[in-house]
């Protein structure tokens, strides 16, 4: 058990990225940095979770997939209520694979949502688009061309649904920031973003 990073409001107008030492992180057995990652705070009364996607998944290190479960199975394992607050990151590892499976993977998405917002219409929902990344000329198929018929569609499939969009490529198009990791400056940005769409 440990701290975790997390974004936490100290007001309404800035939010500043801090290490939460009250919050509890809970590491049931697994390593590496795509582990499942649950932190609690009963003082605030908070439950934070992380998990990486399922498959297509690129990664330079081994990963297990024992578990893995698609996006739109993890959202309708979600009960929602007025304090549910659901943050969707797709993109990026699809590039390297025919867009058909990206879109298929979004308009499943889409149909978790929809049933999602049946069971709980005042769950909250942000969606985040894919940022601009700089590529070597040996990686054309994780090149921004990919990324760009991808945020396209993105943006058509998610159009009409109650949902807020963090737009991470025209966020990182303003800071010219083309790592697949952006710096600081930009995460506080999406953050103080996120936050219009909750508070």
């Amino acid at each position: 058990m440990s701290s975790l990073r997390v974004e936490i409001p100290k007001d309404f107008e800035s939010v500043i990225v801090t290490t939460c030492n009250k919050m509890t992180v809970l590491n049931l057995y697994e390593s590496g940095w795509a582990q499942k990652i649950w932190g609690i705070d009963l003082k605030r009364n908070m439950r934070v979770s992380w998990k990486r996607h399922g498959n297509p998944f690129i990664s330079s290190s081994y990963q297990s997939c024992r578990e893995d479960r698609t996006i739109p199975r993890e959202i309708d394992l979600i009960g929602g209520h007025d304090k549910t607050v659901v943050v969707l990151n797709v993109g990026y590892h699809f590039r390297p694979y025919p867009v058909h499976h990206f879109i298929r993977r979004l308009i499943n998405i889409r149909r978790a949502l929809v049933r999602l917002f049946r069971r709980s219409p005042e769950t909250k929902v942000i969606l985040k688009t894919e940022n601009l990344v700089a590529t070597s000329t040996t990686h054309e198929t994780n090149s921004d061309f990919h990324g760009l018929i991808h945020y396209f569609v993105f943006e058509l499939i998610f159009k009409d649904l109650n949902v807020g969009f963090v737009n991470g490529w025209d966020m990182t198009a303003a800071f010219d920031a083309k790592d697949v990791h952006p710096p600081p400056e930009y995460i506080q940005n999406e953050i103080d973003l996120f936050m219009t769409y909750i508070c």
